[in-house]
Formats: C-alpha cells, sequence, structure tokens
C-alpha cells in the first residue's frame, strides 16, 4: 500500500524504506470451466452479498485487508493486468 496499515501503523510502507513500489496481497475465487454463467452469476452475487456484510468488514480490518472485490469480468480485467505487472516485474529482475 501507498499507506501505513491501520492494522500496523508502526510498520512503515516501501516507499518510506526507498523503494519505488507498492504490492497489494489478493485472493480470488476460481471455477471450473464447466462452470455455467447462471451458476457463475450465483457464485458472484453470493461473494458479494458475504462482503457487503459487518461480519466480514471486521474480518478485513482486523487483518489489515484492503477492499479490492472485482467480480466477474472486473476480476479477469484485474488478473490480465497483474499478469503483465508480475511478467514485468519478473522480466526485470532477470527471472523470464
Amino acid at each position: 500500500s501507498d499507506e501505513r496499515s491501520p492494522a500496523a501503523p508502526n510498520v512503515p510502507t516501501l516507499q518510506e524504506l526507498g523503494y519505488d513500489a507498492s504490492f497489494v496481497n489478493w485472493r480470488g475465487f476460481f471455477g471450473a470451466p464447466s462452470l455455467s454463467d447462471a451458476e457463475a452469476a450465483e457464485y458472484q452475487k453470493l461473494l458479494a452479498d458475504m462482503y457487503s456484510t459487518d461480519a466480514w468488514q471486521e474480518v478485513r480490518d482486523r487483518n489489515g485487508w484492503t477492499e479490492i472485490f472485482r467480480p466477474g469480468p472486473e476480476f479477469m480485467t484485474f488478473l490480465e493486468g497483474q499478469e503483465q505487472v508480475i511478467g514485468d516485474l519478473m522480466r526485470e529482475l532477470g527471472f523470464l
């Protein structure tokens, strides 16, 4: 993150340590290729409902997690961007 986490306010950001970088540890839910559009929509609604609860907010706050929920096509766009960013970084570091 570009800002210190409220869950760990004494831990400096990478930028404060002199690194021009930020990183979000994201998680995702993936379905089988055979999942129908209707089934995928059900799961997306279930997850959206869960993410909007006070209980989930408490879990996020307790763990210092940011809200980056991206359902369906938004998640695919996010993944494509991550593939580019991580691929570029791996090439820059000489791993690819």
